[in-house]
């Protein structure tokens, strides 16, 4: 079973939007709240994408800890991956080339609110995301631009065949449904084997468990 016509980037599209407007239109009685706010839009996978540019060394999380498969020693980072950051202290059509990596986002906030030391040796000289922020005052919401996302298609239940066996993702995307359920003490039935789970099931397992927090996934009549 496919998941992809269903599973469009159109809706994570929509949701951004939802997101950048919220923190754009956002007040407080001592202003807008958008002037103390860095929205941070990274992903975690670079998609399979080749990528000409070489690795850069890294520092290991842990010096000392075990080489991992093939002899890797953690001392290295992947592929690059793209990232943007919304906030009224970047200058409109600003270009970062610097390197950056996901533990700059913790030691940003560690360092921004005092959390502590370091977790690992990555990210204790992990580059601060704080030098993006390079205005001397921020712009006004109202000099942002315009956001207008495409519609989202309903929800296609048809589109899933009820009776064919589970794709590798679609298996994941139903134990991770079901994960969040139990994380919130939601009555979840037991999964049988994956392998033997049809779409139908896993369907109804998902309405049952998770449906409630997701309206768009709601069952019609």
């Amino acid at each position: 079973m496919q998941f992809d016509a269903p599973s469009a980037l159109l809706g994570g599209e929509a949701l951004l939007a939802r997101i950048y407007n919220a923190i754009r239109s956002s007040s407080s009685s001592s202003g807008s709240n958008c002037f103390n706010t860095l929205f941070m839009v990274v992903f975690d996978e670079h998609g399979g994408t080749y990528d000409h540019v070489p690795p850069p060394d890294a520092s290991p999380p842990d010096p000392a800890a075990p080489a991992g498969q093939m002899g890797f020693t953690f001392n290295r980072l992947g592929v690059r991956l793209p990232a943007i950051a919304v906030s009224p202290w970047v200058s409109e059509r600003t270009v970062v080339n610097d390197v950056h990596h996901h533990s700059s986002m913790i030691r940003t906030m560690r360092e921004r609110w005092n959390l502590g030391k370091p977790f690992t040796g990555r990210d204790a000289d992990a580059p601060d995301i704080g030098a993006v922020l390079t205005r001397e005052g921020p712009r006004a919401p109202e000099d942002w631009p315009e956001v207008h996302p495409q519609p989202v298609p309903d929800f296609d239940e048809s589109l899933i065949p009820p009776d064919a066996p589970l794709s590798p993702l679609a298996k994941a995307y139903i134990g991770g449904g079901v994960a969040l359920a139990r994380q919130l003490n939601q009555s979840v039935p037991d999964i049988p084997n994956l392998d033997e789970l049809k779409g139908r099931e896993a369907l109804a397992m998902l309405h049952e468990s998770i449906g409630h927090l997701f309206p768009g996934l709601k069952r019609s009549g």
